[in-house]
């Protein structure tokens, strides 16, 4: 997630995987960002994610934060977003 090299369609795009970089539900770039911290699609496995850590969202208390680790790995799951990775 840090490097941004992931199963989201703005990275997918660029390497040719996928032809849209846009979030089917958003229709943003669907970045590291978007995916953990706006994606309307996933309001319910955020407010997981937002208990678990300390302050406001932010990708710094996400994914930057060793504490949080647990969270966001838990999030991921809750996601489903990268089943096929």
């Amino acid at each position: 997630l840090r490097s941004g090299h992931v199963g989201l369609n703005r990275f997918l795009s660029r390497i040719r995987a996928v032809d849209s970089p846009l979030c089917s539900v958003c229709h943003v770039p669907e970045t590291v960002p978007h995916y953990l911290l706006t994606c309307r699609r996933f309001i319910q496995a955020r407010h997981a994610l937002r208990q678990a850590v300390e302050g406001p969202l932010s990708l710094r208390s996400t994914i930057g934060n060793p504490k949080a680790r647990t969270a966001v790995l838990e999030y991921v799951d809750a996601t489903g977003r990268f089943q096929a990775y």
